[in-house]
């Protein structure tokens, strides 16, 4: 079978990709995208307006990524999971999908989360939510039906609500993993467990119904985005948090 041919779109997001993963966004140029792939500055503006236009189709590419991941799996479960468990089986493999792009989503955390990209991140950031939010309020629609969810509010009332705390526990996690916050990682994982009890109780979920991200979990993970080697010392375990940010 002939492999279908890669578009030249195709090819400036790839080669773009890998060249902010090993240099880095700020020091990669558009020139070193022309060098790399030869080609004409002309074929690169026909695509792309401008770098950040290329990163904010990146980003997008990792949260469709992501999205497709969790599709998969909530879609073996069929109609013998409820609700709740499909949402618990979503945040499980949104946990293990970054953990298996650390290193490329550390790049995106450096880049989006810099003083001069606050309205692309915030642009990305919608167009995350738009691809994920009707998944998310279906789910929730379906654990008020089963009875797995007991909570009577609105779904997309309810998926909104959780989209913003989950945006604001997503700031200060990534500025924790990137070095830029005060809080220690037992604090950061402390606040973990607040928003998933709030989030909890705001679907009428059983107490610990969502859980599956525990403390070594969380500490596994921070290791993985910092690029340490050896393991960080475990204080006193925590109860399970099913919110990673």
């Amino acid at each position: 079978m002939i492999p279908a041919k890669i578009s030249t779109k195709e090819r400036i997001l790839n080669e773009s990709r890998r060249l902010f993963f090993e240099k880095g966004y700020e020091t990669t140029s558009i020139q070193d995208i022309l060098s790399a792939l030869d080609i004409a500055k002309g074929t690169f503006y026909h695509h792309f307006q401008s770098k950040e236009e290329l990163l904010e189709e990146i980003a997008v590419q990792f949260s469709k990524e992501a999205h497709a991941a969790m599709l998969n799996e909530i879609g073996d479960l069929g109609n013998e999971g409820t609700g709740l468990e499909k949402i618990r089986k979503a945040l499980v493999v949104a946990h293990n999908w970054k953990k298996g792009k650390s290193e490329e989503i550390r790049f995106l955390l450096e880049s989006l989360f810099s003083a001069s990209n606050l309205q692309l991140r915030d642009k990305i950031r919608r167009k995350s939510v738009g691809l994920s939010f009707p998944l998310f309020a279906s789910l929730i629609v379906e654990g008020q039906k089963d009875g797995s969810l007991k909570s009577n509010l609105r779904a997309d009332h309810l998926t909104s609500i959780i989209f913003d705390l989950s945006d604001a526990l997503g700031e200060k996690v990534a500025f924790h993993l990137l070095g830029r916050s005060k809080d220690s990682e037992a604090e950061i994982y402390e606040l973990m467990v607040s928003y998933h009890t709030t989030i909890e109780d705001l679907l009428g979920s059983p107490a610990g119904g969502l859980d599956y991200f525990s403390r070594e979990e969380w500490s596994e993970l921070a290791r993985l985005f910092k690029g340490e080697k050896t393991p960080s010392p475990i204080e006193e375990p925590l109860q399970l948090v099913a919110n990673a940010g």
